[in-house]
């Protein structure tokens, strides 16, 4: 790689193979004493990843230099992403974007001031703020849907209970179905039998005649308001 690799405005060092320098990425993700290179190298995991990176490219893949201005401790490409991982996986993302556009020949982003950033996320604030106000406009009234049908007594069918939900029935009974509250049996919708003694569904079994003359029963599922409320709220209808 011709270019150098520059992590949150900090550029990082690399040796004459091509390793890369951990102090240097250890500043960029903010100097903590608990993050230092030697803590995560002295790390069981860390020792076997070294020995399987050295044993395919046959040289050291972490290294330590004293002395000078290239003092520090060296590691291959894919030890730099285990140490970025071990920071944390936001300081991970960073640093595989910081490669991507070092091998892309992307230019990142230059590293923002601190009236910036506390710009920025004033900014952010206000919008989340907003977006907020205006998802309470409309939870509000279906919030208010809610409120009657857990309130109110009686068994519903599918289609007054979609209707109760505010959802097309269609829509209704693959939420059911989806969440474990239906299932298809011999062409007719059952309910299961947890959801049944949870008190959210209810089911009626109708007797008719098969064409041999024998009888059956065919079931047909009633939605409680209880019923209707909890798969609405699992469905983040309302």
């Amino acid at each position: 790689m011709n270019a150098s690799l520059s992590i949150l405005g900090t550029k990082i060092r690399q040796d004459a193979e091509g390793r890369f320098c951990l102090n240097d990425c250890h500043k960029a993700a903010g100097g903590e004493n608990k993050n230092r290179p030697s803590i995560w190298a002295d790390n069981c995991q860390t020792k076997a990843l070294i020995a399987e990176i050295q044993a395919e490219a046959g040289i050291p893949a972490l290294t330590s230099i004293k002395g000078g201005n290239a003092s520090g401790t060296y590691a291959a490409k894919e030890l730099v992403y285990a140490y970025a991982m071990w920071i944390s996986p936001a300081f991970h993302l960073t640093v595989i974007r910081a490669f991507d556009a070092l091998v892309t020949g992307q230019i990142a982003a230059p590293a923002l001031s601190e009236q910036e950033i506390v710009a920025q996320a004033l900014q952010i604030t206000v919008r989340q703020v907003e977006e907020l106000k205006a998802e309470n406009a409309i939870l509000a009234p279906k919030a208010e849907v809610a409120e009657k049908i857990a309130s109110s007594d009686g068994l519903y069918t599918l289609n007054l209970s979609a209707k109760a939900a505010q959802m097309p029935l269609s829509q209704f009974t693959r939420a059911a179905h989806a969440n474990g509250f239906i299932f298809k049996q011999n062409g007719k919708w059952n309910a299961y039998s947890d959801k049944v003694k949870a008190g959210y569904c209810y089911v009626k079994f109708h007797p008719y005649r098969d064409r041999d003359g024998d009888e059956r029963f065919s079931p047909q599922v009633f939605f409680t308001p209880k019923g209707i409320t909890r798969l609405v709220k699992i469905t983040g209808q309302y």
